[in-house]
């Protein structure tokens, strides 16, 4: 059996394709399959899956545009897949070389495997948000819309996927597409999450990385899948990542301090201190009806 097989849902970035491919393709100690999953593509997008599929390990499903992001698309394409567990990689993004090996082992004892989160910002700088699909808090989170992880980093079993009822379906309009497939996990019965301790994929945000032309973000990426192959990088990256998990701490501490300080301040208000004792009062008035009814 395959060891993986990675899917790559794509539209219209035939000029970062390619790299998110090479990235995928080039997996340390496991065997993979990479499935390019086309949404409507226009020409372009096409000519540059004929060269990846070069490589025999590529198979392209040509579909026609879908609804949403064409997520009926991904489910069929995953109806042919050979991989023990399923990693999935968006098509302007990039995976280390060792994802594979890590969400492999991560789902040895799990359905479900995240990378960290974490994304590179347009000033190159990394970024960290504590997630974890293992943790019920965040499952409430997810249920409430609050927050997410999103599709380049996250990985199941391909038997696990087979239990969902649905798997992935087109998307109510007013959510995001990989919050309501995640939700579907959560609610497999003895869903089993593990989120891995190393970041293993990088993620370049399109709301933040749009404003630059194809050319200039294609460069961006040929240069981190250059540096991402280079010896030493994984610990660079480990580096980089605990300096990303500080700042975040330190916001955080930043932003719980702020809520307490306005909360204090709301509390000093007299409005605020006439509702407490009316608060206060409601037993009191309570219990003297009780006691006037028993009489």
């Amino acid at each position: 059996m395959t060891d993986a097989t990675i899917l790559i849902p794509t539209h219209r970035h035939a000029a970062l394709l390619p790299y998110a491919a090479r990235s995928a393709l080039d997996q340390d100690g496991a065997s993979v399959e990479v499935f390019v999953v086309g949404d409507g593509v226009e020409d372009a997008t096409r000519t540059v899956v004929a060269e990846l599929a070069a490589d025999p390990r590529v198979r392209f499903f040509d579909f026609a545009k879908g609804e949403r992001y064409g997520e009926v698309h991904r489910h069929a394409a995953l109806a042919e897949a050979a991989g023990r567990i399923v990693c999935y990689l968006e098509d302007d993004d990039l995976l280390l070389p060792e994802h594979v090996a890590q969400m492999d082992r991560l789902l040895d004892s799990a359905d479900f495997a995240h990378s960290p989160a974490a994304w590179i910002e347009d000033s190159g700088d990394l970024v960290y948000r504590p997630w974890n699909m293992a943790r019920p808090e965040f499952a409430w989170l997810i249920r409430n819309g609050r927050g997410s992880i999103g599709l380049s980093g996250a990985a199941h079993t391909l038997e696990a996927y087979r239990r969902l009822p649905h798997g992935w379906r087109t998307t109510p309009p007013e959510l995001p597409t990989d919050r309501y497939m995640w939700l579907q996990w959560l609610d497999l019965p003895g869903f089993r999450g593990v989120t891995s301790e190393r970041l293993t994929h990088l993620h370049f945000p399109e709301h933040q990385w749009r404003r630059f032309g194809d050319e200039e973000r294609a460069e961006t990426l040929a240069e981190w899948l250059r540096r991402s192959r280079e010896s030493g990088f994984a610990e660079e990256l480990d580096q980089m990542l605990r300096a990303a998990i500080r700042r975040a701490g330190e916001d955080f501490r930043i932003r719980a301090r702020e809520a307490e300080l306005t909360l204090e301040a709301i509390q000093g208000t007299r409005t605020w201190r006439v509702r407490r004792r009316l608060a206060e009062l409601r037993p009191l008035r309570a219990l003297r009806g009780r006691r006037r009814e028993g009489r």
